[in-house]
């Protein structure tokens, strides 16, 4: 009689334990299927110790990284970006967020536009000064020649930054093959430099003019695409002028 009950007793244990395991992996199906930061946390309230805590944690993180980075980039502004980074400064886009404010401050503007420059007429010493052939300075026709490489006209498009070459290069085919009328006759270029995280490969294009720059990335950015018109004189600031391809 005695081992009968102690055989009950393992019996109804070894029940409640199996209905257990089964309960938190409906709970965690239906956590994985909903796939939102409210679905994992309500499983990590059910389920503290489950051995899919960690992932629920990774998960919610990974939510609340992309849903702050959509944000900045509706909002397109560098102090966006410079929010971003001061919540998620190891973030999936911590590092393209850094590339924009970069640009951003080195075009003058909050939203990275080119400034406006207002053409004002010269004073007849000015028009005397200006009519005067000037030799080249040093250095300038290298540039320029270094510059036409980089795109057309100087106008280009990045579309990301990336730590490898091989990252970028992966990027592009994905990014091409996901938009083909607006990437495939494009050119890709890889753009070396450096980060205060090591270094950086800067996904870009070159565009004809700065409006089909613009225009490309007001169409991409509808898909909340990374895309930032860049001129050829912000690349040389930068002191990222090595092109890989």
């Amino acid at each position: 009689m005695r081992n009968t009950g102690i055989c009950l007793v393992v019996i109804v244990l070894g029940t409640l334990v199996l209905a257990g395991c089964s309960h938190e992996s409906a709970d965690w199906k239906a956590a994985t299927t909903a796939d939102t930061a409210a679905a994992y946390q309500q499983f990590l309230q059910q389920h503290p110790k489950s051995a899919e805590a960690a992932q629920a944690q990774a998960r919610i993180a990974q939510i609340a990284d992309d849903r702050d980075w959509q944000a900045a980039a509706a909002a397109d502004t560098r102090d966006a970006y410079g929010q971003y980074v001061a919540q998620h400064a190891d973030g999936k886009w911590a590092q393209e967020a850094r590339i924009r404010i970069e640009n951003f401050a080195q075009s003058g503007t909050a939203a990275g536009s080119t400034a406006t420059v207002t053409a004002t007429s010269p004073t007849p010493a000015a028009a005397a000064m200006a009519a005067k052939p000037k030799p080249p300075a040093a250095g300038a026709s290298s540039k320029a020649a270094s510059a036409s490489e980089h795109g057309e006209h100087g106008h280009f498009v990045q579309l990301g930054a990336f730590h490898s070459k091989a990252r970028a290069e992966s990027e592009w085919k994905k990014l091409s093959s996901r938009y083909p009328s607006e990437l495939k006759s494009l050119k890709p270029h890889y753009v070396a430099g450096k980060s205060k995280s090591g270094p950086v490969y800067k996904l870009r294009v070159g565009m004809s003019s700065e409006d089909d720059a613009r225009g490309l990335c007001a169409t991409l950015k509808k898909h909340s695409q990374v895309c930032v018109p860049v001129t050829a004189a912000v690349q040389f600031a930068s002191g990222f002028g090595q092109r890989l391809t």
